[in-house]
């Protein structure tokens, strides 16, 4: 398999990070010679196995995207959940292209049953 790919004729190697059972992330990195460094220089890349489709994050999406998986990863007790949590999050930040976690995850929702079974 090979670890690099080209986006706008410049190659970039990859470095997958994370395999869901839907997505691959990907960590894309470029050195450049000159004096010019390209608007893309480095990110991430979601791949969409089911549906073939690639989405390529710079900047502050990046950004959040590696904090998001960081927390979820965090929050989950198991890599099965995890995974599964990292589906249903990437689903819904490719559609609302918002790739910072707003919930608190599956973990605190069950603390807060747990907390109110014992009050009871």
């Amino acid at each position: 398999m090979r670890n690099y790919t080209y986006i706008d004729g410049t190659r970039f190697i990859v470095v997958n990070l994370f395999r869901s059972l839907r997505y691959d992330i990907d960590r894309l990195d470029m050195s450049w010679v000159g004096d010019q460094k390209p608007i893309f220089s480095r990110g991430f890349r979601i791949v969409d196995n089911d549906e073939n489709n690639t989405v390529t994050l710079d900047g502050g999406d990046a950004d959040n995207l590696i904090y998001s998986l960081t927390y979820m990863f965090s929050n989950e007790e198991t890599t099965e959940e995890f995974r599964e949590a990292v589906d249903e999050f990437i689903k819904d930040a490719l559609i609302t292209k918002n790739y910072l976690i707003n919930s608190q995850g599956k973990k605190e929702s069950d603390k807060t049953t747990e907390a109110e079974s014992l009050l009871h």
